[in-house]
């Protein structure tokens, strides 16, 4: 008997230790597959190279001006700045070729570059990987040449709002796939599109995906969400994910079917299907149709304003209904309001104001108590920062007020705003094209005739013909010596010339220039005389004379070796050596 218990026991443990082993084996499965599935996308903020246009024909340069691939392309992708792979077309050929103008991923039929479609990216290409063909199917590879997949697609392209995904066809139907190859939808819809979810944090890649199959009927939709769940089957009429409001978790979707539309949060719904039209309006609030009339519901599906009235609309505190040629008005919570005074009451970014618009059309000023802050005696009224509010008191003219409505700056300017990201305030007179920067004490802290105002990441430089300025994104002026630590010259003005010094204030140029510009980070300047731009680099030698004369005085130009930038759309550029574009 004891032998046979202690079997029994041994028996036991080792079934024991079978099943935890099966169970870490099937947590780290788990974990190596949701390992799998996480990918980067690359951030590309220092460039290698750039596109060079010589007369309409297209090559690549370093960041010294030297020319690695010579201009006789029709036209050349760079997908990556930082990596040397050029894919260059010519004559509806189209080869890749590396920084030593040799021929790459050559064992391919074709290799292109992957467009990338409605995201916020400074490069319009996939960074990581190429799509390529071979024996007519098509496969992703890494810009280092290595197989990201076989090629087994019948088509491969962007994921439309998701970058480093992409929309990849089988036996006709769609499947996603990411940069590492990874399938995250099986290819088993008609079509598959992102809905567009955006946050700071994460940009697109919490975005979900509203797929589709055709019936005889037409299409129907279904939702998967960003951890591939899916919400919603494929047998919706329409479906469209309501993108201000929600979080990656919690995701609102209008739905339609059978003719009638409804509201559905992440699988359950919230209001039924039984109105003809759903919009988002303002505050956690829908305007719905039923039967040619509007009505209101909130977030949570109740009803707060009946479907009886012609028209909805939200002016910020207020909902105003039509009904028989009679505005009524209601508040956030559908209570009537009796004797309105405002046409709006709309909240600002400081939750201690509300700017408010009267029956007249006047506008002023509400604390949160709605106590009347400023009178509604203004043409217009648009919160700035702090205490201070832009606006327009007669004859269209801007100025500031602060929230006792004292005049801050006066009323002159026809264009007055702050600079985004910063606390300074840009105020321009167009007659004369005078522009001032104020602080945010609302002190005057430069003016310029004819310049412009440019902002980078970490300051806002004010550029002329007369004078160059830098500020912190608060206000303060920096010196040029200050800001550009790693620079070995530095502009300065003497005698109306423009010349160069050194970190300690000696003179290396003279003083004889009519304009020039700040040396770049690749140690190239432009030099300006009698309206003509030239080169020099950072030892003080003439790249290129002065002869490129259709750039303009506060254009501040930048150059690498003797050529200069050119815009061209969707923050992609060139550089070229032409005297005319």
């Amino acid at each position: 008997m004891e032998r046979l218990s202690q079997i029994l026991k041994e028996k036991k443990i080792i079934v024991l230790s079978i099943v935890i082993l099966l169970m870490i084996t099937i947590l780290i499965v788990v974990f190596m597959n949701n390992n799998k599935k996480e990918y980067e996308v690359e951030e590309i903020s220092d460039y290698n190279y750039y596109l060079l246009n010589i007369q309409n024909k297209i090559g690549v340069i370093d960041t010294k001006g030297n020319i690695v691939i010579e201009p006789i392309y029709e036209s050349i992708v760079i997908p990556n700045p930082q990596k040397a792979v050029f894919v260059c077309e010519k004559e509806n050929e189209t080869i890749v070729l590396n920084n030593e103008n040799k021929e790459i991923f050559s064992e391919y039929e074709h290799v292109t570059a992957l467009q990338v479609n409605g995201t916020v990216s400074n490069i319009p290409y996939e960074k990581s990987v190429l799509k390529y063909k071979k024996d007519g199917k098509y496969g992703l590879i890494s810009l280092e040449n290595k197989q990201v997949t076989k090629p087994i697609y019948e088509e491969i392209e962007s994921l439309t709002n998701k970058e480093a995904e992409f929309l990849v066809k089988q036996e006709g139907k769609c499947g996603v796939i990411n940069s590492k190859g990874v399938t995250i939808i099986e290819p088993e819809y008609d079509n598959i599109k992102a809905d567009a979810f955006y946050t700071a944090e994460d940009k697109y890649k919490c975005s979900g995906y509203i797929v589709s199959n055709k019936t005889q009927e037409g299409y129907r939709y279904g939702y998967i969400n960003y951890n591939l769940k899916t919400l919603l089957p494929v047998e919706y009429n329409e479906l469209n994910r309501v993108i201000e409001i929600g979080d990656k978790d919690n995701v609102y979707l209008i739905a339609s079917k059978n003719g009638q539309v409804g509201i559905v949060k992440n699988n359950k719904p919230i209001v039924k299907f039984e109105y003809q039209k759903i919009e988002y309006g303002e505050e956690n609030l829908f305007v719905v149709q039923k039967n040619l009339a509007y009505g209101a519901i909130d977030i949570e599906g109740n009803i707060i304003i009946p479907t009886e009235f012609e028209e909805i609309a939200f002016y910020g505190l207020y909902i105003k209904a039509l009904r028989q040629e009679q505005d009524i008005y209601f508040d956030l919570k559908g209570k009537k309001i009796e004797n309105a005074k405002y046409s709006a009451i709309i909240p600002t970014e400081n939750a201690k104001y509300y700017i408010t618009t009267n029956l007249e059309g006047k506008y002023g000023v509400l604390t949160n108590n709605e106590e009347i802050l400023i009178k509604n005696d203004y043409e217009y009224v648009e919160y700035l920062f702090d205490e201070y509010f832009v606006v327009i008191k007669e004859k269209g003219k801007l100025g500031i007020i602060n929230s006792n409505g004292e005049t801050k700056i006066d009323f002159k300017y026809d264009i007055l705003q702050k600079i985004e990201n910063t606390k300074i305030i840009e105020a321009k007179i167009l007659d004369g094209n005078i522009t001032h920067l104020y602080s945010e004490e609302m002190k005057n802290i430069a003016t310029t005739n004819n310049g412009t105002i440019y902002t980078f990441d970490e300051y806002v430089q004010v550029y002329s013909k007369d004078q160059i300025k830098y500020f912190t994104l608060e206000g303060k002026e920096i010196a040029n010596t200050e800001l550009f630590k790693d620079n070995k010259l530095f502009t300065k003005n003497e005698n109306k010339k423009w010349g160069f010094i050194n970190k300690q204030g000696d003179n290396v140029i003279d003083f004889k220039y009519d304009a020039v510009t700040e040396f770049n980070k690749y140690g190239f300047a432009g030099i300006n005389i009698n309206g003509k731009w030239g080169v020099i680099d950072e030892k003080g030698n003439t790249v290129i004379e002065p002869i490129y004369e259709h750039i303009e005085y506060n254009s501040n130009p930048e150059f690498l070796g003797q050529y200069y930038k050119v815009y061209f759309g969707y923050g992609e550029c060139y550089y070229t050596n032409n005297l005319n574009d």
